[in-house]
């Protein structure tokens, strides 16, 4: 800890639907509303407390499998789980979790180690910027911004 605050948090990445994921995809995966919710981070209000990160902060989510800059997202008192942070499935999430399936055809998408940390001066990437970084555009037009 530096001036009382915690360089990093060693945490646990679960991933999941959220009611504004799921809505916000109605009006387009490139949508405002989407990116909101799925470039979250959900945090314990005493783990945000003691890396100095408020609501909407830039945060550094890192797995072995990926590391991304998603904003913070100080979860309601009673819904609380210290040491755990939450990604809404998405783009960003599934950067996070390993491809690997172990034959069920589904990732392991909850309970991955996950270190945070306060990424002050970092943006989010728009989810067309993060599609464009690990997939490249497959043809000219592809990926482009909803407007």
């Amino acid at each position: 800890m530096e001036g009382g605050k915690a360089k990093y948090l060693e945490a646990f990445l679960v991933t999941g639907r959220s009611i504004y994921q799921g809505t916000g995809k109605e009006s387009g995966k490139t949508s405002r509303d989407y990116l909101e919710e799925v470039c979250s981070c959900f945090m314990d209000p005493e783990d945000a407390k003691a890396l100095g990160v408020r609501e909407g902060d830039p945060v550094r989510v890192t797995t072995e499998f990926g590391s991304l800059v998603l904003r913070a997202r100080i979860v309601e008192e009673e819904r609380r789980q210290k040491g755990i942070i939450f990604v809404p499935y998405g783009p960003y999430a599934s950067m996070l979790v390993s491809h690997e399936t172990h034959s069920t055809g589904m990732p392991s998408l909850k309970g991955l180690k996950a270190k945070v940390e306060p990424a002050p001066g970092e943006e989010p990437m728009s989810v067309v910027e993060l599609l464009r970084r690990f997939y490249g555009p497959k043809e000219p037009g592809a990926f482009e911004e909803a407007r």
